[in-house]
């Protein structure tokens, strides 16, 4: 690590009511440790002082302390063999933007302080974000070992000078009420942003997008919607109401009802929904329809085929062109093992088909409605796989007057 980085040591806290301890609480999905960790300076090189029983956070270099340790003990384990400056955050304030982070780090710096402290609003003038000469921070914990947060007195004991800098009020969060009053902050932050930039959102109080997400001018988000880290939305596409992306790729003018669609992607010009499921691993092409009650999983659809109702296509390679016919089920699971379906182009798959892996079906196959395939069907033919129909004239009048029905 390049010495002009600045250590910045991110407090573990104690866990909650609800066994959530500060960094693991989500604020728009995403942890508040983490959104800490994305808003701070490019020079800044975060540590995370947590207790043993505390999560990690993903990529950040921990600290770890006995659980039951105090803030002092904390920063004296963070700081040990540190030099020059450090700055302190003693709880996740997720709210905080790199420029407010830059205000107090260029007014120590300016001011040649021996502590400088941000303060969020608080009248009483307690500090969460504080930058110390290390040194300095060494004899306030020696000096007071259980208050640092006066610590501008304590330098003062100490002859140590001080400045501070104040911006508006932020949330230090340590609840899920804390979190969620936080969240209110940034949902409004990010669902503006991304009004400014071209997107429609109908009730921003009642859309959940992640900061994490990439969203085409022109679209069109409804109430309900949750669109979690890692999703991009195409321009001029319709989302919602009530439907969620995770990691989801949505291609241009592309609408997504009322549906659910995980670690997939969706071309242009097509239609999901209402009430489909699209689990992780599907590719679902072009100009497609993916209808109601429709659950996909590891399949891959091409550009113009439509699977409109009811129907369960995994483990499947399906081509270009195909109808679906309803209560259509690729049968890909034996108890044991999962088997791979293949649909060529431009087939038309009848109403209440089963087909059981592992299959192939050529190009221009129709399958008859109710038809069971459990062989490969040859291009250009018509399957079909069901008894063949019988009447019994009168049988069911009998039946009905042996139990006493006219």
């Amino acid at each position: 690590m390049s010495c002009n980085k600045l250590n910045t040591i991110l407090l573990g806290g104690k866990k909650g009511a609800d066994g959530k301890y500060p960094v693991q609480r989500e604020i728009l999905f995403t942890p508040t440790g983490r959104l800490v960790a994305d808003a701070l300076p490019e020079q800044c090189r975060l540590i995370y002082a947590r207790q043993q029983s505390e999560p990690e956070l993903d990529g950040i270099e921990s600290i770890v302390c006995p659980d039951g340790a105090d803030f002092t003990e904390m920063v004296s384990t963070a700081i040990e063999g540190m030099e020059g400056d450090v700055m302190l955050l003693s709880t996740p304030m997720p709210e905080v933007v790199a420029e407010e982070y830059q205000m107090v780090m260029n007014q120590h710096n300016e001011a040649k302080t021996a502590v400088t402290t941000l303060t969020c609003g608080a009248l009483d003038d307690t500090w969460h974000i504080a930058v110390y000469n290390v040194d300095v921070l060494r004899d306030i914990l020696t000096c007071h070992p259980l208050s640092l947060t006066h610590s501008i007195q304590i330098a003062g004991d100490i002859s140590a000078k001080t400045g501070a800098c104040r911006t508006h009020s932020h949330i230090d969060v340590r609840s899920a009420c804390d979190a969620y009053h936080a969240q209110k902050t940034i949902q409004h932050r990010v669902n503006s942003a991304l009004m400014e930039s071209g997107v429609s959102i109908l009730d921003p109080e009642y859309t959940y997008i992640s900061p994490y997400c990439e969203i085409g001018s022109g679209t069109t988000i409804l109430p309900g919607t949750m669109i979690r880290p890692g999703s991009q939305v195409g321009c001029g596409c319709t989302i919602g109401p009530n439907t969620i992306l995770d990691r989801a790729e949505i291609g241009d003018r592309t609408s997504v009802n009322s549906s659910q669609v995980y670690e997939s992607s969706i071309g242009a010009d097509a239609t999901v929904g209402p009430f489909a499921y699209i689990r992780p691993g599907c590719q679902v092409g072009n100009d497609t329809r993916i209808g109601d009650f429709v659950e996909l999983k590891k399949a891959s659809i091409g550009n113009g085929t439509k699977v409109s109702h009811l129907t369960y296509i995994g483990d499947a390679t399906v081509g270009e062109r195909v109808n679906f016919g309803c209560g259509t089920v690729v049968v890909n699971y034996d108890g044991y093992v999962k088997s791979q379906t293949v649909i060529g182009d431009d087939c038309f798959i009848g109403c209440n088909t089963n087909l059981v892996a592992p299959v192939e079906l050529g190009d221009r196959v129709l399958t008859a409605a109710g038809t069971t395939v459990t062989k490969n069907v040859p291009e250009g033919a018509l399957a079909v796989a069901r008894a063949r129909q019988e009447n019994k004239n009168g049988w069911n009048d009998r039946r009905r007057r042996m139990h006493g029905q006219d």
